[in-house]
């Protein structure tokens, strides 16, 4: 825009006779377009309140429910967000956000402690249409869901979506209790009561999620699954998991019950979850092997999603690691040694999970080469237990796909992410792709953009960084690869 007004004054004083008046008048009203086209939201804002829900398949009558935030302080009141895009559209994408999660003292408070997203409220609605693109992008002509509706189910309550509980915990930086709301299940039946309302006749529905949203995706496809059946029994249904793969320390699952409730809110109509279930041996592997041979009948397709080094989701298994141990709480932050421009959490380390050490293949303290090594053992198990299951695995450490655009230009095992996602959408079992230890592109493409990767032009940890070498380099063969 700048250009065109330099160029316009340009045109005016070579011809000082011309009515330049009417080109200023015309750039301003291009500047007004554009600015409204950038403040226009597709998204409308739908604020549930609380109610009850019938969902035969599910043997819910007139359950009820109470949409919230946890309720700390601009993270209170639980919105979706619904894009139309063609009027009585009978496809509907549903995207759970993610935005991590907290089941501790140590990680629900604090400046630098704070594991989840606690600012819905706080955040303008024109997020969504700038924050996530990728599948939620209808004008690129290479998104298979360009031409489905979204239902955006925001993440405010550190649950996992799968939450039905109000917690007390006790705020280690003030001393006091603080109750915080964990509903995130609740929120998932107030929007699918407004699907109810707003799709009777729907004929194809994809789910997804990102992270704690990926987590929300399966945990909740189940009933996903049963609302929409009963809106229309010969429904088309198919999921994709977004860098959520499981990997925890022993123990961990009781907490969505303990601390979230969720134990209520598993699928009682499938194999041997519903009540009970997270008391037992759980597992996200034995969980999307139930679900997917539960609706294999039905054609529907399940896949699941990681990068190799996925820097987040290692993050968060050491932060697990680090809260069982019970270390002396600190809100404080450091400063990253290989770059003095980052600092993180003095406590849990940074987001990118550069910090953790390497470990060995066999490692299980929260190291790089224990979770990529258990992520890998968990998606290949899960594609060899059930027949209607794909897994992609892709090279690198970003942290989630399908809302970025550079979902575009992702490959492993030859096969590009896009055209495998594309697959998945139409109810067709994609084949399973990684990326191989061939000459270190496991490592060398789909970088976090830290100091440390673009130095070595790999994907790297601290510890690593220092001998000058990769992830694979520093972690061997990785089962599987």
């Amino acid at each position: 825009m700048k250009k065109r007004i330099q160029w316009i004054m340009a045109i005016c004083l070579v011809f000082q006779l011309m009515d330049c008046k009417k080109k200023e008048d015309d750039d301003q009203t291009i500047l007004a377009f554009l600015l409204a086209d950038f403040l226009y939201n597709p998204y409308e804002k739908v604020t549930p309140e609380a109610g009850t829900i019938t969902v035969a398949g599910a043997a819910y009558t007139n359950r009820a429910y109470t949409p919230s935030c946890t309720g700390i302080e601009g993270n209170t009141t639980f919105s979706l967000y619904r894009k139309k895009v063609a009027t009585d559209n009978k496809k509907l994408l549903i995207n759970f956000m993610g935005g991590g999660a907290c089941w501790d003292n140590y990680n629900c408070f604090g400046d630098n402690t704070t594991t989840y997203f606690d600012m819905l409220n706080a955040v303008p609605d024109l997020f969504v249409k700038i924050a996530f693109q990728g599948v939620m992008n209808a004008g690129n002509a290479a998104n298979p869901f360009k031409d489905y509706d979204v239902v955006f189910i925001p993440y405010c309550t550190a649950d996992l979506h799968i939450g039905s509980k109000n917690t007390t915990y006790t705020n280690p930086n003030t001393g006091s209790n603080v109750v915080i709301k964990h509903r995130g299940y609740d929120n998932v039946l107030a929007t699918l009561k407004y699907i109810q309302s707003e799709y009777p006749g729907v004929e194809n529905v994809f789910v997804t999620g990102q992270s704690a949203g990926g987590y929300g995706a399966l945990l909740n496809y189940p009933i996903v699954r049963e609302t929409v059946t009963g809106l229309n029994a010969a429904v088309k249904v198919n999921m994709l998991s977004d860098a959520s793969n499981g990997v925890v320390p022993g123990g961990f699952f009781a907490n969505l019950d303990t601390q979230w409730g969720a134990d209520p809110n598993t699928p009682a109509w499938i194999g041997t979850l519903g009540p009970g279930y997270l008391g037992g041996a759980p597992s996200i592997q034995d969980y999307f092997t139930q679900v997917a041979d539960h609706y294999a009948g039905a054609g529907d397709k399940l896949g699941q999603y990681t990068a190799l080094f996925d820097g987040n989701q290692r993050f968060f298994y050491k932060v697990m690691n680090i809260i069982d141990a019970a270390p002396t709480y600190t809100d404080a932050r450091t400063t990253d040694p290989n770059d003095s421009s980052k600092s993180y959490s003095a406590l849990f380390g940074d987001g990118d999970g550069s910090t953790v050490l390497d470990g060995t293949i066999a490692s299980t303290d929260g190291a790089t080469c224990g979770w990529s090594e258990q992520a890998v053992t968990g998606m290949v198990n899960t594609a060899a237990a059930t027949t209607n299951y794909s897994y992609y695995i892709a090279p690198g450490d970003v942290h989630t796909i399908t809302t970025s655009e550079s979902m575009y230009t992702v490959n492993a095992g030859n096969m590009n992410f896009v055209t495998w996602l594309t697959t998945l959408s139409t109810g067709v079992k994609p084949a399973n792709s990684k990326c191989t230890d061939n000459g270190g592109s496991c490592a060398a493409s789909n970088l976090n953009p830290s100091k440390i990767n673009l130095s070595l032009g790999a994907a790297t940890s601290d510890q690593s960084y220092a001998l000058n070498r990769n992830l694979v380099t520093a972690c061997g063969a990785i089962t599987g690869l």
